[in-house]
Formats: structure tokens, sequence, C-alpha cells
């Protein structure tokens, strides 16, 4: 049984209304004459329900983008600067230092070696010999598998107290993979009329995702801070798809990264997160309606009501899911870990509540984890 202490997030300065996002992509478009229905852009950016998104890499170049060797190290030093805006942030509400932490886990799509978590060390005066566990290649999965696997590590260090960190930067991909990528492929389009979906695939995903980063301080049971009222881990339930990588992540192109959101995702959800949830219920002996509260990972208004519909629930109960991604979009990993902390934040469930955290993402994969007050 891992215990909850305290939760933190992270956001870049810089908040971008998605009508000004939208305006600077097709703008982009026209000046560089790209034969493409431009009205596509506004509708995709508009059907995804978000007002705006934190940028830790502003557009100010986006016309004339940076090469790699700019935009790599840039996104490495806004990846560890949201790190330690949200750790420190955490250690200040549980009041702890950071010498009483006995490991880091982190995950990222941001490519650094060394790891952030190593730069963040060197940030924040950890113990030298603080144990790590950094986590790379899951995705939007990587909120809901991180707290799972400090949860199992708890099981066996049950004294131990443990940090898990999220961030994502999909500005990165705004910095010219996302322009090369589409104009090589817009260009194309009239030979290879095949290449159309992989344009709109990569519209929707330019017009969901969001910079941020999130913190949770997680303790053992027989820690100080495992308090009656917290909420408990008390189990998780992973599940992969076979066979169905194609659906969600990242691909290495000639342009850059692209990222990768097939539209078949949705009803994918319903199958993995379905499994994932009744192998988990049953092995606790509880049922559907016994869980009062739900804290789902939007990957988007499409995901959102694949859930709704499959487990039949009342459109409110996944409102937490509808607020997070019309607030900051789609952060990736930390999205769960900021629904958990707004979640935190306000009225707590009565004692003996159960609750859901479900997260999915490359594989494709799912997480489940059952949570008790």
């Amino acid at each position: 049984m891992a215990f909850i202490a305290a939760t933190s997030t992270g956001f870049p300065e810089t908040y971008y209304p998605q009508e000004v996002l939208a305006t600077v992509l097709r703008k982009y478009c026209m000046e560089m004459l790209l034969d493409f229905d431009l009205d596509q852009i506004e509708r995709f950016f508009s059907n995804v329900q978000i007002k705006g998104r934190y940028f830790a890499l502003p557009l100010d170049s986006f016309y004339d983008p940076p090469g790699y060797g700019t935009t790599a190290p840039a996104a490495i030093q806004a990846a560890t600067d949201l790190c330690e805006i949200a750790v420190s942030s955490l250690l200040g509400r549980a009041q702890v230092s950071p010498q009483e932490i006995a490991q880091i886990t982190s995950t990222s799509l941001t490519i650094a070696i060394p790891s952030l978590d190593v730069r963040l060390m060197n940030r924040i005066p950890f113990l030298p010999d603080l144990k790590r566990d950094p986590m790379g290649g899951v995705g939007c999965l990587g909120g809901a598998l991180g707290l799972a696997r400090v949860a199992d590590y708890l099981q066996g260090h049950p004294e131990d107290a443990v940090i898990f960190i999220a961030v994502e930067l999909a500005s990165a991909l705004w910095q010219g993979s996302l322009q090369g990528d589409l104009h090589a492929m817009i260009s194309r389009l009239p030979e290879e009329p095949t290449l159309y979906g992989e344009i709109i695939s990569t519209l929707i995903t330019a017009a969901l995702f969001g910079d941020g980063a999130a913190a949770v301080l997680m303790v053992g049971r027989d820690h100080p801070l495992a308090k009656p009222g917290l909420p408990q881990v008390l189990g998780s339930r992973s599940h992969l798809i076979p066979h169905s990588e194609h659906l969600m992540g990242m691909e290495v192109v000639d342009t850059g990264m692209r990222n990768i959101l097939r539209p078949q995702v949705a009803e994918f959800v319903k199958i993995g997160v379905r499994q994932a949830v009744d192998g988990l219920l049953a092995e606790h002996h509880l049922s559907i309606d016994q869980i009062s509260s739900w804290i789902v990972h939007p990957g988007g208004p499409k995901v959102i009501q694949a859930i709704t519909e499959e487990f039949e629930l009342e459109e409110q109960t996944l409102q937490l899911s509808r607020d997070a991604l019309e607030q900051v979009g789609n952060l990736s990993s930390p999205t769960v870990l900021y629904m958990l902390d707004a979640f935190l934040a306000g009225e707590q469930p009565p004692p003996g509540s159960y609750g859901l955290l479900l997260g999915m993402g490359p594989g494709f994969s799912q997480e489940a984890l059952l949570l008790q007050w």
C-alpha cells in the first residue's frame, strides 16, 4: 500500500489561445503555397475543444525555424526548468527536505543524456546516493504507469518517500519538425494520395498537445506522512493490445519527429481499458458501481466519450477530464497528474471511497490504478 502525500504542477509562462496556434499554422501553409484545404486546420483545432495550451518554446521563429542543434538543448533546458518548478513546489507543500527522498522516478519523451533527473539533482540538493528510475518511450501512458511502478516499489520499501516527475514539451515539435513534415507531405500529396491520412493525423496531434510538468510525492505505509485521509494506491493493472503500436506514438522522419494518433484509438481504448479495469476490480472483489471517482487521461474528446460509453457513465463523471483538456490540452504523461492535483485541491471523497486513475498510450497500452481514501 502506497500513499499519495502531495502533488504539484509546473507550467511555462507562455500560453497560446487555440485560435492563435491555428492561425500560425494556417499562415505558414499559405506562405509556403501549400495546396491543401486550410479550413481543415480551423476545424480540427476547434473540434478538440481546447481553449489554449502552454508552450515552453515560443513561436517567434516559426516561419524560420532553428535547426535541431538549437532546438534540442533548448528543449532539455526548458524541461529541466519545469521539473525544478514542480518539484520545488512539491517539497514546499509537503514540508519535506530533498535529503528525505529515497528515489526519483521520472518520465519524459525529451531525449536527454544524462537524463533529466540528473540535471535536476544538480539544481536541488538531493543526496548523491539517491536512487533514480528514469522511464522513456511511454508518452501519454507515463503518468499512470509511473504512479503504479512507484507504488510497487513502496510495497517493498514501506519507510521510503519517492518523488515521481512527468514532463513533456509538445512545443519542441513546433520548432521545425511540424513545419517540415507538413511541407513534405502536402507537396507530395498529388502523387501520393495515401499521405492524406498522415496529414490529418499530424494536424490532429498539432491541435491537441501542450507543455507542462507534474510531480507527486508518494510514501510507504510506514512513513511518517502516511496518514488517514490521503488517497492510497491499493493496486494496479497493466494491459497491452498486441500488434497495435501503429495507433499512437512518435516516428522519426526525414524532417524530424512526427506525432502519431490514429482515429481508431477511441475504439481500441474501449477494449484495452475495459480489460484492465475489469481485471483490477475483480482482483479486489469490487464492481464499477463502487467507484465514486474517475481520473481518466483525456486523449481527446473521442477518447473521453469512448470511456463514458463503455462504462455507461453519467456525462459529468468525466468532467475533470474535459476540464483538463479544455484548459491546458493533452499534456501527454503529466496530464493525469495535473488532474490528480486538481482533484486533491477540492473536497475529498468520504473515507473508504474508491477511485480509478486510468492512462493509455503508445503500445497500445493501458494502466489502471485503484485508489482508496
